[in-house]
């Protein structure tokens, strides 16, 4: 997938970079965010960069971010069961918690698990997606080694809101708006959700539903000339009914287990110029907490906490040579804490911190069409880990036929997570303290070729990883992380094409093969070795009617059945999912919204033992 040819609006808690006129031969003025310490212009990447901008997302116009990404290249999606439960979205064959995944510029990802539930990750008024593939820890630090999603919200001044019902006893609405207060700008949205869902375990018994709200505030006001000061809170709260496989024999049973969830996610962002430094100074707040019960007796609850603060300095120079050093230093605390009345297998209650401090540098160069990077950094883990050096370099050289080829190659690291470490679930997993950090060599070649009215990318990547962490079981059967001895592989071609068809209807697909295998040469679960997309829209009117289809592909996968002894490998149907949206308007403000969902009415099963939702429909109302 490559960029889009529209100017990115300015977002909150992004930093704003003063760029030269294009150079010749560019079309494509995008800026970037999530691939540098400053944004880069789309035709100045070493890598590609996903970008799913508005008119992308209405295709499916869906507003859950995990099935906004099926329409990117290397991007798989695994959901436990229906619209709610576990959804986890794998990058190039990556672990789900192997990708950073960032809210206007936050990090978003859970600190007890280190990865991202995107079950409940609706919308609040998204506008746009990058999708970073590959390794990027010498920018981010641990977390980054399979990519980085980046989430921005809508900076409309306008009032904009939509109500939608439908299957499943679905109710959905958003709200949202934006004012201008005298130089203090303001953006408000919330959003709610409720379904009853189906039968998780497939047995027909009674549904398992899910809820959701949430609300974003977002604050920038100019300082002086050279200052600005931008802000940003955010908080949802989740509720998720699932099944217990209770006799573990790989069957899920129907009975009652609720997970409570709540997530601050609170931000500042100063940046500002003295003399030829641009300075971007940071400070971020997440906090998750989940509480599970079953039959309605509380069971445990866990709760994390992540505070960082950065400060980074940039310094540019333009001309026939340009040139831009960028620099960083950040200060990172993970605090975690779980609660448990089980104590069969000892004490489960525990209390931990990790202390990160890091130090990067980035270079970027410019030379007519060719372009350049390096980033490095160095990240000090005290008693926690050993310290790590994480690092990246890239080329990229633009013809005058519009065509581009690119290479990149670098060098990260994944510290354990909290869950991996100290995590406890009775009868079923104990966590490993002794478990080291995984590290990750990886490499990309590509290709990129522009027209009048389309545009095509290629891409080749292959990466190594070392002490990969996989669950292994003790001689008790329970279940706990360890690191392998040998070398784990993931390689795989990532496609993309999108044209205009004429000026009213437009095509885009992707196709990627991933090859993703551990260190006996076996495949890695729930890593389909084929995905791919078919999309196109269409617009009669500016203004007008909007309809929009989709078909998303999911090859066979790999699972295990964990109801025998010893566990056994088995592989999922693939599967391919027909949406259709229109978006049909009653007067200048409001529209006629239809949804349709799995219209094939595929059995979509990405992980064993869960029922999937068949083919749905849903109706609503849009103010435009």
């Amino acid at each position: 997938m490559t960029s889009r040819y529209i100017a990115l609006s300015a977002v909150a808690l992004t930093i704003p970079l003063s760029v030269t006129a294009q150079e010749a031969g560019e079309r494509r003025l995008d800026s970037v965010t999530v691939s540098g310490l400053r944004p880069v212009l789309d035709a100045r990447l070493t890598e590609d960069v996903a970008i799913l901008d508005a008119e992308d997302l209405s295709i499916r116009d869906t507003p859950y971010v995990a099935d906004q990404l099926r329409a990117v290249p290397g991007v798989a999606v695994s959901r436990s069961g229906s619209v709610g439960g576990l959804t986890q979205v794998r990058v190039r064959g990556a672990e789900a918690n192997h990708t950073l995944v960032l809210l206007d510029g936050i990090e978003f990802s859970d600190p007890v698990t280190g990865e991202t539930d995107f079950g409940l990750l609706s919308s609040l008024g998204v506008d746009r997606i990058e999708v970073l593939r590959g390794e990027h820890s010498s920018l981010y630090g641990s977390d980054a080694i399979g990519g980085v999603i980046g989430i921005y919200t809508s900076n409309d001044p306008n009032l904009r809101g939509d109500i939608e019902a439908g299957s499943f006893e679905t109710l959905r609405g958003s709200i949202g708006v934006g004012t201008d207060l005298g130089g203090f700008r303001l953006q408000g949205a919330a959003s709610g959700f409720t379904t009853d869902g189906i039968d998780t375990s497939g047995r027909g018994g009674e549904t398992d539903g899910s809820q959701n709200g949430a609300f974003l505030l977002k604050a920038a006001t100019d300082l002086s000339d050279d200052w600005s000061l931008s802000t940003l809170a955010t908080y949802r709260d989740t509720y998720v009914e699932s099944d217990p496989d209770l006799d573990f024999d790989g069957q899920l049973d129907n009975a009652d287990r609720t997970t409570d969830g709540e997530q601050w996610l609170i931000g500042a962002a100063l940046t500002g110029v003295t003399g030829p430094i641009d300075h971007v100074f940071r400070a971020n707040y997440n906090d998750v907490a989940r509480t599970n019960e079953a039959d309605g007796v509380y069971v445990d609850e866990t709760s994390g906490e992540r505070t960082k603060f950065s400060w980074s300095p940039s310094f540019s120079t333009d001309g026939v040579v340009a040139q831009t050093v960028s620099l960083l230093a950040d200060y990172e605390r993970e605090d975690y804490e779980r609660r448990s009345t089980d104590t069969a297998f000892g004490d489960p209650n525990q209390s931990r911190s990790f202390e990160t401090t890091g130090l990067a540098a980035e270079y970027r160069v410019r030379v007519g069409g060719f372009n350049a990077n390096a980033s490095l950094r160095q990240d000090f883990n005290g008693d926690n880990f050993d310290d790590a050096t994480s690092w990246r370099a890239g080329a990229s050289y633009t013809f005058d036929y519009r065509g581009r080829v690119r290479g990149a190659i670098g060098r990260g690291v994944k510290n354990p997570t909290f869950t991996e470490l100290f995590g406890f679930y009775p009868g079923s997993f104990i966590g490993n303290p002794d478990v080291q950090p995984e590290t990750s060599t990886s490499w990309e070649i590509g290709y990129d070729q522009e027209w009048k009215n389309s545009v095509a990318s290629i891409t080749y990547f292959h990466a190594d990883l070392e002490d990969e962490i996989y669950t292994a079981y003790t001689p008790t059967f329970l279940s706990t992380p360890m690191n392998r001895v040998g070398e784990s592989e993931r390689s795989g071609v990532e496609a993309a094409f999108r044209t205009d068809l004429s000026k009213t209807v437009n095509l885009s697909a992707q196709l990627t093969n991933t090859q993703s295998e551990d260190d006996t040469g076996a495949d890695e679960i729930r890593v389909p070795e084929w995905t791919g997309s078919l999309a196109v829209s269409w617009q009669p009117n500016e203004n007008g009617a909007r309809y929009g289809a989709a078909l998303d592909y999911v090859g066979e996968q790999d699972d295990f059945n964990f109801g025998v002894f010893p566990t056994e490998r088995v592989t999922l149907d693939a599967y391919t999912l027909f949406s259709a949206t229109a978006e049909i308007p009653l007067n200048d403000r409001i529209a006629l919204t239809l949804r349709g969902q799995n219209l094939l009415d595929e059995d979509a099963v990405d992980v064993l033992g869960y029922a999937s939702p068949g083919a749905a429909g849903f109706i609503g109302l849009k103010l435009r």
